[in-house]
């Protein structure tokens, strides 16, 4: 029998369609979009499968539209693969493993997405930064070359594999970091998402974001959880508030919280959504181990094939 862990994308993989099939898959999916309707005052069933691109890509709506599909393919994996035994959450996809795991119903979920929105577009106030991915590169040595910058801001901001990191920062570290980093062939990607998320940078606006969550139920989490936070298996979960305010102002330690279950004997990891990137970390890190993405019920139903052979 396979080990089986379940992987939820952060900011940015919501798309047009990417509801269709899933929220009439089951009572159970189409419920949780009915529910989430309520929060959000739009139908999110119809506009996550008939929404245009730019409807689902709007900044108030994006990452809510993306919870759902991932909690609806959460539960009709439930009928079509064994049961998962751990969730992983990338950034803000923790507020979707929580949800998944219980910590949180449907409905606030939802509002701790909403929270989270917010935070986002206040932290758009910090200032002009850029972002990168950076391959191929070891973080210790992007650490290194970082605090030798004395021009500007730089920050790490996620360890994803063993040789791929991401950089926050204003034009004038960059230049500086990038340009060491280019002498020993490090080939930078920018990425579109360039907010000051998980550096020191967000500290004054997460203040929000943790005082909108106090006000929210919780519960424990009912499977156990790799913390990108702390890099290891919790199966705890006593103040999401607190835990999220300090996960916003830290780098995502997602390399050691999947290997840390790749130590614990998973074999399988499923991604739920369309995040190649988070693929490609995952099978850096995993190795032998089966990962997969799963966008859709169609993409459950072949992984189900796939792990029987």
């Amino acid at each position: 029998m396979k080990k089986i862990a379940f992987v939820f994308p952060g900011y940015g993989c919501s798309h047009a369609g990417m509801g269709k099939g899933i929220c009439e898959y089951s009572e159970k999916t189409a419920e949780i979009y009915e529910k989430a309707s309520g929060v959000l005052g739009v139908d999110a069933a119809l506009l996550s499968s008939k929404g245009k691109s730019a409807e689902v890509a709007a900044e108030e709506i994006s990452f809510q539209l993306q919870l759902l599909q991932q909690l609806s393919l959460f539960e009709a994996a439930k009928d079509i693969l064994p049961a998962p035994e751990a969730l992983i959450g990338y950034s803000a996809g923790e507020i979707t493993a929580m949800t998944a795991g219980n910590v949180f119903t449907v409905e606030d979920g939802v509002s701790v997405a909403n929270a989270y929105r917010d935070m986002r577009k206040a932290a758009a106030g910090a200032g002009k930064l850029d972002s990168y991915r950076l391959r191929n590169v070891k973080h210790e040595f992007v650490s290194l070359v970082s605090d030798k910058c004395f021009a500007g801001f730089v920050q790490m901001t996620a360890v994803e594999a063993p040789e791929q990191t991401v950089v926050i920062g204003d034009e004038d570290g960059l230049k500086s970091v990038l340009t060491e980093l280019a002498k020993h062939k490090v080939v930078p990607s920018k990425l579109r998402d360039s907010l000051p998320l998980h550096s020191v940078m967000v500290f004054p606006y997460v203040a929000k974001l943790q005082d909108a969550m106090r006000d929210i139920a919780h519960s424990d989490l009912s499977v156990p959880m790799y913390s990108t936070l702390y890099g290891k298996r919790i199966d705890v979960m006593t103040l999401p508030s607190d835990y999220f305010a300090k996960q916003q102002v830290n780098a995502v330690r997602f390399h050691e919280a999947v290997s840390a279950a790749v130590k614990d004997e998973f074999d399988t990891f499923v991604i739920l959504g369309k995040d190649k990137d988070l693929f490609t970390a995952v099978k850096n890190i995993a190795g032998e181990s089966n990962v997969f993405i799963a966008d859709s019920v169609d993409d459950l139903k072949k992984i189900a094939d796939k792990i029987k052979e």
